[in-house]
């Protein structure tokens, strides 16, 4: 009798701690816009984290790209709305409204997030409660997504400015003004500020003052935000160019011609020295950092707007067809895709980011679909595309039964 009550509570224990061990796997938090302030979109992930498969829609279109915080997906909208739905799930676990069309990603620092919308407001909430604490009126619609570091937060607009906003009291630190509209995402690093503006400028500016320190001049609109590693600076133009600049000067390193515009961002694995970038064309490149060699290139969509993610051994990016397309990061073959509308165009174009957690990945479509996918075991959520086929197959059936009714009718 002894025995059995040890023997059960030994299994009681080791069930215990195999549950908790359970609930302590948790997402890679991804706060902001390319995950960090040096926008180089690449983290070391738990990859024994993974959710179930599904699909949710938040009810109004979306270009702004996710991030992920606290297990949740946090998700802006063009209605003005912010929310955080479980990651687990996809269950909806709050909702904050902004009044204004949100087109830039929030970005995530302590319990506080940031977000500027298309009414020119930067706005600061608590993100467990969704209380305000702070809003800056710019001078123009933003677009550009915010950066922010322990002092202030950081964001270009439509006014050509760029604005240093005071982080804890939402007072204007300094304001740097170019000569056309910023939709380029600031990046931040030792005290300096990246960022492109439509003025065919990639400006470097001191954050303590916001005073100039160089500005590199491309040939057309720098839309892609400047990712920085080491001591070069990585962006892309819409002069069809992929820029490395020293940045302590902003002298040309290397340039590649990517062949295409490029909107989206560079993202960078440093541990194998290669940038990748997708073009809005459809081509997505692999590119040696040192000297900006091309080590590969693939031909995947009529159209890639979105910036590309990077995990393990695989990059995925959603492309304008709908279709979420996963390569070998070495060699660029294809690993898996999955396409909600299961064929062609279907599908609502996909123009924000992937997120990546471990074994999930996270896309947001253009008509407000979002999807968890399982990457390790290459599943993906029955859309609700899954149905309207269904339904417009049963119409063609209803149709041709009710045609060939009608025929044999006249026959007789």
């Amino acid at each position: 009798m002894k025995n059995n009550v040890k023997k059960l509570t030994i299994i009681l224990l080791l069930f215990c701690i195999l549950i908790s061990s359970f609930n302590c796997l948790s997402a890679s938090d991804w706060v902001m816009y390319q995950n960090n302030p040096r926008h180089t979109g690449y983290i070391i992930q738990d990859t024994s984290f993974s959710t179930q498969t599904w699909t949710s829609n938040v009810d109004s279109k979306v270009l702004a790209s996710p991030i992920l915080y606290d297990d949740k997906l946090i998700i802006s909208t063009m209605n003005g709305s912010v929310k955080a739905l479980d990651a687990q799930d996809g269950d909806e676990c709050w909702n904050y409204d902004i009044h204004g069309s949100i087109e830039s990603t929030p970005a995530i620092y302590g319990d506080t997030i940031y977000v500027a919308s298309d009414n020119g407001y930067v706005c600061s909430y608590n993100i467990h409660d969704g209380s305000n604490n702070w809003k800056y009126k710019t001078g123009s619609s933003i677009k550009s997504s915010p950066a922010v570091d322990e002092n202030n937060v950081y964001v270009g607009a439509d006014d050509g400015s760029i604005y240093a906003i005071d982080r804890d009291d939402g007072n204007e630190t300094w304001k740097f003004k170019t000569n056309d509209s910023v939709r380029s995402s600031p990046a931040v690093v030792d005290d300096v500020l990246y960022v492109g503006s439509d003025d065919d400028k990639l400006y470097a500016i001191d954050v303590n003052d916001g005073s100039l320190k160089w500005s590199f001049t491309a040939g057309d609109n720098i839309r892609s935000s400047p990712a920085v590693y080491d001591d070069k600076v990585y962006v892309a133009s819409d002069d069809n160019q992929v820029y490395a600049l020293d940045m302590e000067d902003g002298s040309e390193v290397w340039t590649y011609n990517a062949e295409s515009k490029v909107s989206s961002s560079i993202v960078i694995d440093h541990r194998q020295s290669t940038l990748y970038v997708a073009t809005q064309k459809g081509k997505l490149f692999a590119l040696d950092l040192r000297d900006g060699l091309k080590k590969w290139d693939k031909k995947i969509a009529n159209q890639i707007t979105a910036t590309p993610t990077l995990f393990g051994n695989n990059i995925a990016v959603g492309t304008s067809s709908g279709q979420v397309v996963m390569l070998n990061k070495f060699t660029g073959n294809e690993v898996w895709s999955y396409n909600p509308g299961y064929v062609g165009e279907i599908a609502s174009p996909i123009s924000s980011s992937l997120i990546s957690s471990g074994g999930s990945l996270f896309a947001v479509s253009e008509d407000g679909n979002v999807y968890s996918l399982n990457t390790d075991q290459k599943l993906g959520p029955t859309s609700v595309y899954t149905y309207y086929i269904i339904a417009a197959l049963a119409a063609l059936v209803a149709v041709a039964v009710g045609t060939k009714i009608l025929y044999n009718h006249r026959k007789k």
